[in-house]
């Protein structure tokens, strides 16, 4: 008989962390533990080492994130607490233990790509405090020694939690007219699809 995977999912109140776990319980071959917040967080070592004791993980996939973008502006701490430290600390954690971390990150790296889509060998470019808390993240993870991989992602949506296609789904119900910037460009990530790519990743690693 096959072995199960054990998947640590982090951050599992958010959009990503909701899809993981549906998408996961439809597999026979993948025990996931999805704790929010409230049961681990990423910015405290003791409480992610209590945590890899316990769930024993192969694979940790890290949905925990800083989002709110302009409000980053002003709750630079809190950003670069989440989106820096938080994965540094899952980094060195997964070193340890010879578990692969699985992180997910943001278009908002390429500043400085405008006009044309975005390649993965384009230079980052981060400007605003959330674009750098996220790259710096990024950064963390590649000098740790752990096993990575890091996904960037833009536009994200899905079933669960507020989202721009949400939005503008209920707006087009209650309003005749919209009126909506149209000076932005991006591709939307279906939060099904990215983390049933997730897991097919993992199940290409274990074969």
């Amino acid at each position: 008989m096959k072995k199960r995977t054990n998947i640590l999912v982090t951050g599992a109140n958010g959009q990503l962390g909701k899809e993981l776990k549906y998408v996961a319980d439809l597999s026979a071959e993948i025990t996931t533990e999805c704790l929010i917040r409230e049961e681990l967080d990423i910015t405290d070592q003791g409480a992610i080492s209590n945590a890899f004791d316990r769930i024993s993980p192969q694979y940790c996939i890290n949905c925990a994130a800083y989002t709110a973008v302009d409000k980053a502006e002003q709750e630079k701490d809190n950003a670069y607490l989440v989106n820096a430290l938080g994965p540094a600390l899952l980094a060195d954690e997964c070193a340890k233990r010879n578990v692969l971390l699985i992180h997910y990150s943001t278009d908002y790296v390429y500043h400085s790509v405008t006009g044309r889509p975005i390649l993965e060998s384009d230079p980052c470019s981060p400007v605003s405090i959330y674009a750098k808390s996220k790259w710096q993240g990024e950064q963390n993870i590649i000098k740790s020694g752990a096993s990575y991989l890091i996904l960037r992602v833009s536009w994200l949506y899905s079933s669960f939690g507020n989202n721009f296609v949400k939005t503008m789904l209920r707006l087009g119900e209650e309003r005749d007219h919209l009126k909506v910037v149209h000076d932005q460009f991006g591709s939307p990530t279906y939060g099904k699809d990215l983390a049933t790519d997730t897991l097919r990743i993992i199940d290409v690693l274990n074969k």
